[in-house]
């Protein structure tokens, strides 16, 4: 994209002293507006920007409309807004070229020029606001951009976001170029609308229209997509409605805004078969049985259009989202799509234009076509080549450097919301920002830049995912480079304003991280198709300082902060507010707090804690309080979004109401104590006879935690006793009626210098139990401990058996001769921050030790193993896809001085694949190597990017050298892994 500012135009409600500053609205009246040209898309957004001004002032400036212009534009105050495709109006063309040299208005697309000047020469007026665009679309965008910086959102209608009210309006003197997008054609695909969209709007918005989504609501739609500078619909398409097509006035309404339509990759050639093939009359959907009937039902629908701004979808797939019947194999398949291709390209010669070529195709190779295309299809040279990615955020396929030269280009289809394998996720969106750009950045580098389509679902509540979407399909590289956090607190700024903009972006951020490990549809640990009951998670709440109830409390804290805010802000802002922040965060952290609370009910009913119908109480409460909060949304604006949230979205067993544990006693107070990393089924703590917990290592370990609880009925008063001063408990007395947790913590400075085991008594009800806990100090003079062997930092230490790293936390970064690792915000499942290898089109390396030690990027992390022996390293990375299905997506690992061990790791075996679901749902590949430690003490641990685009979030190296951990090698307490265990000292 290019773009040039000379001096920026902004805006202020007072004129000050500027005698250049430009009225729009000041105490004398509101500067009337001058549209010019004959596209509709001109004067609607020329209208929108007289009522937005209205929206702010209250003032209501005259629109004017003219078809052409002449020489001047007469004013009796001396001041115009004035709106022109460039080449529609001579001074309005001659005031652009004085103040723009060489601009590109003539020959580029979508873009526009924004001009704020006084006494503009060939205008014959005082001052003048200029927005004039390469094109009627690109004028609009102009337009909108006005729009949006004199305090109207582009959600004002859609999330109801309140305007500021301002007396006056003044423009500064400036001049502003922007254009063209980086991405040709930018749009939404409205999908999967049976439970959103469709019910609304035909029951609320738009009853008129019974039978399917109407003109009103297009007309909303196609406005959106204009102020977010987006110019591509591809219109909902299940069935239980009619079809874009079938419903008078939807075609004329997206001609009126400019909006270009398309259709999926399951309609070609604008059918929507769902609803417009009937198999009674027509006979089957099978191209190699029933060729004729589809082309003359093809042919209907390209006769009808062929006069609009559209882009033809060209192949075949299934009724709906289906594999195309007619051929056994893949390659008899792909052989009949061949003919399906031929038929439909002499169709568009003949209903369209007879040079084929410059209509705007794109050919989809969704699922199963794929495979097609990779057997060999051979898809006409100028038809843009449209790459899915596998439904959850990461790109699938892209071009190849022989690819790329395709006439017809190349582009993304992207979800933010899907339905199918292994699970649905559209209810909530919570694709992070950040992975967004990861992969739409990649795809862009590698030559996807024709097209990007959003899967979006029913529009709500993905407004904020698919705002960042389309300002990155404007700009990439600007909006690429900026932090996602700062982008998120501008967004926050401009819906909320500044004072609370820094921990909205926060919270976003933290909503995105935890959805990273685990998104709130995927809590039940089930799947569809066929739809399974819901599994126990495997957040643990034993193990890793009760992982399970950690993660329940980021997403509370979130939840308060969210609440808080809402209560702060102005009453007019509260509903933009909770549709936009605090929905999605309010039931993510409730639908975490139904499953977490449901497991934990369960475990305490097996451990006999009268506590447990606590948990099942708020367990079910919060399924409750998920139906209260979407009555809430629904009923918001006067009733005006009835309809359009589902808090249960094909009714799928995860939102059920969970099962849940509850103790039934009639025993008096019975003192119960559970320790940190007791098994599930564990009961009173009788085996072993003294619990123990994990071992403390010094300057690594957090606090441990142990919980004195009530087996039966009444008040238990209990004590704490430790054995030694060394060991410190949160408290040491107290009175329960159902439970309290306990933190145990070392305080080295006055612990021994050897491994010892000190103890925690704890006696109540006639009860006394002793929990053993191990320490092991590591210097700072011992052997292998903290100030010898290394002065590196930071060093990651061993802990119960295992060494757990954060890749962001490298000892040192070297870099390759043409690549490197780079730190990348909002994409790990822990901290945020993980590594990537970057460029993403940088060079592939051949997987030979000293092709790696010469050229390869690595990480390096100083290890400090307690015990010689075999450990594996594992290691978590981004799910991603290498570029291409024959090269595979590969780093290396070496200890020491060891030969780098290579693992290929993306699994691509399409939606079957159960290693690729697990993935996608966990929101990570873990990927395993096996090394040999040939001493104690401090090892060097470097991972090597092999391939570009490699994105490293965890490693976690396990020895089970200490017998305090037990499970083996392989074994998994939980399901994030250890806490990191960094020496925590040297920070």
């Amino acid at each position: 994209m290019s773009g040039s500012t000379d001096e920026p135009i902004t805006v202020d409600s007072r004129g000050g002293t500027d005698s250049d500053s430009v009225p729009l609205v000041d105490d004398h009246a509101a500067t009337p507006i001058h549209a010019f040209g004959t596209e509709s898309v001109v004067e609607i957004a020329a209208r929108d920007f007289r009522d937005d001004i209205e929206r702010v002032t209250g003032r209501r400036p005259a629109v004017e409309l003219e078809s052409d212009g002449g020489d001047a534009i007469s004013e009796t105050d001396g001041r115009a807004v004035v709106v022109s495709p460039y080449g529609t109006h001579d001074a309005v063309d001659a005031t652009i070229d004085a103040l723009f040299d060489g601009h590109h208005l003539e020959t580029a697309t979508e873009s526009y020029a924004l001009a704020a000047v006084s006494d503009p020469e060939a205008l014959e007026t005082d001052a003048a606001l200029l927005i004039v665009g390469s094109d009627p679309r690109g004028t609009a965008y102009g337009v909108y951009e006005l729009s949006q910086r004199i305090g109207v959102s582009p959600w004002y209608w859609w999330a109801d976001v309140p305007t500021d009210e301002r007396e006056e309006l003044h423009l500064s003197a400036g001049t502003e170029l922007e254009g063209p997008p980086s991405v040709s054609y930018r749009g939404i695909f409205i999908n999967d609308e049976d439970f959103g969209i469709r019910p609304w709007a035909t029951e609320t918005h738009e009853p008129e229209v019974s039978e399917g989504i109407g003109p009103k609501t297009y007309e909303r739609v196609f406005e959106l997509l204009l102020r977010l500078k987006a110019n591509t619909i591809w219109p909902a398409m299940h069935g239980g409605g009619k079809a874009f097509y079938q419903i008078d006035g939807n075609r004329e309404a997206a001609d009126r805004y400019g909006i270009v339509v398309g259709t999926s990759h399951c309609e070609p050639m604008h059918r929507n078969n769902v609803e417009e093939w009937d198999s009674d009359e027509r006979g089957e959907w099978n191209y190699a049985t029933n060729g004729e009937t589809i082309r003359e039902y093809w042919a209907d629908r390209v006769t009808e259009v062929a006069d609009a701004e559209n882009v033809f979808t060209v192949g075949m797939r299934g009724i709906h989202d289906s594999g195309m019947p007619g051929g056994e194999t893949v390659d008899e398949t792909a052989a009949l799509l061949q003919t399906v291709l031929e038929d439909q390209r002499d169709m568009l010669a003949e209903h369209v234009d007879s040079d084929v070529a410059s209509i705007p195709q794109v050919f989809c190779p969704y699922k199963e076509v794929l495979e097609c295309y990779e057997a060999g299809l051979e898809v006409p040279e100028d038809v843009c080549l449209l790459w899915p990615n596998d439904n959850f955020g990461y790109v699938r396929r892209l071009p190849t450097a022989e690819e790329r030269q395709r006439n017809g280009g190349h582009g993304i289809y992207y979800h933010l919301s899907y339905w199918g394998r292994p699970h649905d996720h559209q209810w909530l969106c919570s694709t992070p920002p950040a992975l967004i750009r990861e992969e739409l950045t990649r795809a862009y580098e590698h030559g996807a830049q024709e097209m990007w389509i959003a899967n979006v679902g029913d529009i709500k509540p993905a407004e904020t995912e698919t705002e960042y979407f389309f300002e990155l399909a404007w700009d990439v590289e600007s909006v690429g480079d900026e932090p996602v956090e700062d982008w998120l607190e501008r967004w926050a700024s401009r819906e909320f304003g500044p004072t609370h903009a820094e921990e909205i972006a926060e919270i976003y951020r933290e909503y995105h991280r935890l959805a990273r490990a685990r998104k709130p549809e995927h809590v039940g640990w089930n799947s569809v198709y066929p739809n399974t009951e819901q599994n126990e998670p495997a957040f643990s709440a034993t193990a890793r300082g009760d992982e399970a109830g950690r993660r329940l409390e980021a997403y509370e804290r979130i939840d308060a902060s969210a609440a808080a805010i809402h209560d702060a802000l102005p009453e007019d802002q509260r509903t933009a507010f909770f549709h936009l922040v605090q929905y999605p965060v309010r039931c993510a952290t409730l639908m975490n707090r139904k499953v977490v609370d449901a497991m934990r009910s369960r475990l305490y009913a097996g451990q006999g804690r009268t506590s447990a119908d606590e948990y099942a109480d708020r367990a079910l409460e919060a399924v409750d309080e998920i139906e209260s909060a979407t009555e809430r949304y629904n009923a918001s604006s006067d009733g005006k979004w009835r309809g359009m949230m589902s808090e249960r979205p094909r009714d799928l067993p995860v939102f059920d109401r969970p099962t849940v544990g509850r103790v039934e006693s009639e025993q008096g107070p019975t003192l119960g104590v559970a320790v940190e990393r007791t098994s599930a089924v564990a009961g009173v703590c009788v085996s072993p006879e003294n619990p123990e917990l994990p071992r403390f290592v010094e300057g690594v370990d957090y606090p441990r935690f142990v919980d004195v609880y009530n087996r039966g009925n009444g008040t238990i008063e209990w004590t704490a006793e430790t054995s030694h001063d060394w060991l410190e408990v949160s408290r040491t007395e107290g009175a329960i009626d159902l439970e309290e947790r306990l933190r145990v913590s070392i305080d080295w400075e006055s612990a021994p210098e050897t491994e010892t085991v000190g103890s925690l008594s704890i006696a109540g009800a006639g009860r006394e139990v002793r929990v053993d806990v191990p320490i092991r100090p590591r210097g700072p003079d011992g052997e292998g401990g903290f100030g010898s062997g290394s002065d590196a930092d930071p060093i990651f230490v061993e802990s119960a058996g295992t060494i757990a790293v954060e890749a962001e936390h490298a000892t040192e970064t070297v870099a390759g001769a043409d690549t490197d690792w780079e730190p990348v915000d909002g994409l790990s499942r822990t901290t945020g921050t993980v590594m990537g290898s970057r460029p993403v089109t940088g060079p592939r390396l051949e997987p030979e030790a000293a092709v790696l030690e010469d050229r390869a990027p690595r990480l390096e992390y100083e290890l400090e193993v307690h015990t010689a022996g075999t450990v594996t390293v594992e290691a978590q990375l981004l799910p991603t896809h290498a570029p291409e299905h024959s090269l595979g997506l590969r780093y290396a690992v070496a200890i020491g001085g060891s030969e780098p061990t290579v693992v290929d790791y993306d699994a691509n075996g399409g939606e079957h694949d159960p290693q690729w679901q697990e993935n996608v749902l966990r929101g990570s590949v873990i990927e395993t190597t096996t090394h040999e430690i040939d001493r104690p003490g401090r090892h060097m641990l470097s991972v090597y990017a092999v391939d570009p685009g490699v994105v490293l979030d965890r490693l976690v190296i396990r020895t089970d050298s200490d017998g305090n951990e037990g499970g083996g090698r392989s074994a998994r307490r939980s399901y994030l892994g250890p806490r990191e265990t960094m020496d925590r000292r040297l920070e």
